[in-house]
């Protein structure tokens, strides 16, 4: 009778050191959060894998406030939910780089052959006799080349998304200009 007691009494002992041990604020679980997410940063997941990161980041202060509201049981739940989330994105940066280096290279690559483009379409333009004011392009592309240049910077210091950034917008306003002045030939043409 007495083992009975015994054990039904350390049952019991387990069950309330389970319950506290529950209960507890999750400072094990925070300082986790935190370390994995200084860890994404360190993999530059702000950058090349930023929702994530953000989420994680968003996650642990939602936790931390539910800590201060003493709802530890749902901070636990979300702070190891924001470990893995920090962890995923730390993960996922290095091949999200890559492929961002990969369309910057392209981005910068196609912007050159664009403009070679576009320099042969302005002769034919001033072959077809359109206005000089309208074909002009000196100002504007020593300015497309200064900006590849610096997209080529940036590319060669490991910024790939400043340089996608730069050459993605450089391209378009060459592919409009080009445009612009297609159509201009092909008003010509009809007349």
């Amino acid at each position: 009778m007495k083992k009975e007691i015994l054990v039904v009494q350390l049952i019991i002992l387990a069950l309330f050191l389970v319950m506290l041990g529950c209960a507890g604020e999750p400072q094990t679980e925070l300082n986790a959060a935190k370390d994995a997410l200084e860890k994404a940063r360190e993999a530059e997941a702000d950058r090349y894998a930023s929702d994530l990161f953000a989420e994680a980041g968003n996650s642990i202060t939602e936790a931390e406030n539910l800590i201060a509201q003493k709802n530890y049981r749902e901070a636990k739940k979300l702070l190891t939910e924001a470990k893995a989330m920090a962890d995923s994105a730390a993960s996922q940066a290095p091949i999200n780089k890559d492929d961002v280096k990969v369309i910057a290279e392209d981005a910068i690559s196609e912007s050159r052959k664009a403009m070679e483009q576009l320099k042969g379409t302005q002769k034919i333009a001033g072959d077809w006799k359109i206005p000089k004011a309208k074909t002009d392009l000196s100002k504007q592309i020593p300015t497309w080349e200064g900006q590849l240049k610096e997209a080529q910077e940036e590319l060669d210091s490991g910024n790939f998304d400043v340089a996608k950034e730069i050459a993605g917008e450089v391209y378009q306003q060459i592919i409009a200009k080009n445009e612009e002045l297609s159509e201009l030939i092909m008003g010509k043409q009809k007349k």
